[in-house]
């Protein structure tokens, strides 16, 4: 499986001052990638190689003698997921779906948002 690191829906300045260009530009251009580079290194020449991401994490899981395969194919998932959180000018009103379930289970917002935290 070839794995590489995500080309962002956004510029690397779209999310400031939440996050600085630097600091996106270190947390995705070379943390993230440096779990792709681990996970490849990691996987070569095995039978994972050929394996889907969720396939490799599923099968390194509480396999101690995987564990670093296990690190950073979930870093590497965990990243991917990061990234389609966010956007710019992010935030605002909660999708109505997720808003009726959280009234719901919680009452409000806030008991969520306190029992979250």
């Amino acid at each position: 499986m070839n794995f590489a690191l995500p080309k962002l829906d956004y510029s690397n300045e779209a999310l400031a001052p939440i996050m600085s260009e630097e600091t996106l530009d270190l947390h995705h251009g070379k943390h993230h990638q440096t779990y792709i580079t681990n996970l490849i290194n990691f996987i070569k020449d095995t039978e994972m190689d050929k394996m889907s991401l969720e396939e490799i994490i599923l099968k390194s899981f509480q396999d101690k003698s995987k564990i670093g395969i296990f690190n950073n194919a979930s870093q590497h998932w965990n990243h991917n997921l990061f990234w389609k959180c966010m956007k710019p000018n992010g935030g605002g009103n909660i999708p109505p779906n997720l808003e009726e379930k959280i009234k719901k289970d919680f009452g409000n917002f806030e008991k969520f948002r306190e029992e979250f935290i």
